[in-house]
């Protein structure tokens, strides 16, 4: 939809790529069905396993975590129904807190091929399963697959495309060009049932509920040049698995007056603004929680929570050229405070379970699970940007070069945070080098350069083939004081699909 936005038909180069783009879409039918195999070999070599040789959620190697075949079913009824299930083999995600997948990284050459490396092989299905029902304005979807609300490239501030799937239900309603409405509630198990390690064996019962609800307010001005969205969600848990109705309230933006034991709250607001066609500026705010002028202050007053928020600026371009083909472009910058996504009790034991984390279970020996950020996948604690840029002819090729650079404090997502003493607890920013909360967790700032390109070539209807290229620089990596750590990535990849 918004590269439909950004094309100029009165213009040679925007007549022809919609034309382009009106030959990729299929002919509209009542009924339409698909059926689909697919076969994904790709390889990855890096020369810097020591260093690099463990997979972190937010530098996810796409070409080891992409299954290696897949069969794909689904059917749509005009707008009424569509339903949609893919079955898929291939390896874990890499980040799952078993050893297993470790030595796929530890090796010079990995693929995701199974047996062609190491590392436990997985029936990956389905990774995407879901049905869609409604009419006009209504729709409800529910099932299986990766959910992202908001305009960031490198990640948004509430929900982002992190996860390798959410299990959800979602309802929405449009009531006009101007305005829509979204509710969505994702699943998880309670973090109770990784509490030891006993609880890793899936013949264990689960118990306790834990989950991510969000509303999400869209409204359209001055012709949809100017967008404002609105963003209230709450990530609950209960142990004994209370469920407290208040929750389902769109308009309750203060979720953490009155549960602040068992949920946390944050609210993130979007704007985008058009100021020509072919040009898109876009901002977030998310806030967690911010101390109002008559509550206790970070680092001064005891009982103070430590105050979580987050920006991010970035624009964004799309330019049809005479042949049809067109040149893109993105730049945006983040900033996280410290303690952004974070939100716990006095208690220890429940120190990590209200953080805007995943707690994804896969199959690896036994249940494993998948921890990262729902949100923004570097989570709290940073200042990152990024640059992207490339060409693209529709269903032929398309080529694309970035640099990234992020500076990174001690504070992630396994960090403690309880409530400030007093002025003993002094407040921090980002990037930190230590935590109040914390005294054995101190480091210095991790800096990250990355550098860049990828493309993909279609010479036939059914194949396609990608390649990639990328040097990543880090100082002072994972917090510990040391030189530069380069590591040089080359992946290779093709997929067939009928």
């Amino acid at each position: 939809m918004r590269l439909l936005s950004t094309i100029e038909p009165k213009t040679a180069g925007g007549a022809r790529l919609k034309e382009k783009i009106e030959g990729y879409i299929r002919p509209e039918k009542d009924f339409r069905g698909l059926f689909s195999v697919g076969f994904t070999p790709s390889i990855f070599v890096h020369t810097n396993p020591s260093d690099y040789g463990k997979a972190e959620g937010a530098f996810d190697i796409d070409a080891v975590n992409t299954p290696v075949a897949d069969i794909a079913i689904g059917l749509t009824y005009k707008e009424y129904i569509a339903g949609y299930m893919d079955f898929s083999l291939g390896f874990n995600f890499a980040d799952a807190s078993s050893e297993s997948s470790d030595p796929r990284y530890r090796n010079i050459f990995s693929s995701n091929i199974p047996f062609a490396s190491e590392g436990s092989i997985s029936m990956n299905f389905p990774n995407r399963a879901y049905a869609v029902f409604g009419f006009d304005a209504f729709r409800i979807a529910g099932g299986r697959d990766r959910l992202s609300w908001g305009n960031g490239v490198m990640g948004n501030m509430m929900i982002g495309d992190t996860l390798p799937y959410h299990d959800y239900v979602s309802l929405s309603f449009t009531g006009s060009d101007w305005f829509s409405y979204q509710m969505l509630a994702s699943f998880f198990s309670h973090s109770v049932n990784f509490t030891d390690d006993a609880s890793d064996s899936d013949r264990n019962p689960l118990h306790g509920v834990r989950f991510f609800l969000g509303h999400r307010f869209e409204m359209r001005f001055f012709s949809g040049k100017v967008k404002l969205t609105v963003n209230e969600s709450i990530m609950y848990q209960s142990e004994d698995g209370y469920l407290d109705p208040r929750l389902l309230n769109p308009l309750m933006f203060l979720h953490n007056l009155y549960m602040a034991g068992n949920a946390n709250s944050l609210a993130v607001f979007e704007l985008e603004y058009a100021p020509i066609r072919t040009l898109s500026l876009y901002a977030q705010i998310a806030i967690d929680d911010l101390a109002m002028p008559n509550e206790p202050q970070p680092g001064r007053d005891a009982g103070a929570s430590a105050d979580g928020w987050g920006l991010m600026g970035g624009l964004r371009f799309a330019m049809a050229q005479p042949s049809g083909n067109y040149f893109f472009g993105n730049a945006e910058i983040v900033y996280t405070s410290p303690f952004l996504y974070h939100r716990a009790d006095d208690t220890e034991k429940s120190a990590y379970d209200l953080y805007y984390v995943s707690s994804i279970r896969v199959q690896d020996g036994g249940a494993k699970r998948i921890s990262r950020y729902l949100s923004f996948p570097f989570g709290s604690d940073a200042i990152a940007t990024l640059l992207r840029f490339g060409y693209k002819d529709i269903n032929l090729y398309s080529v694309e070069g970035n640099i990234f650079f992020m500076a990174h404090g001690v504070i992630g997502k396994d960090s403690m945070t309880t409530q400030y003493s007093g002025p003993s607890d002094s407040s921090v920013s980002a990037p930190s080098t230590s935590n109040p909360f914390d005294p054995d967790e101190n480091g210095e700032v991790e800096y990250t350069f990355a550098f860049g390109a990828e493309g993909d070539i279609s010479p036939l209807s059914f194949l396609s083939i990608n390649a990639g290229a990328y040097c990543f620089l880090i100082w002072n990596k994972d917090n510990e004081p040391s030189p530069c750590s380069i590591d040089f990535q080359l992946s290779l990849g093709l997929e067939i699909r009928y």
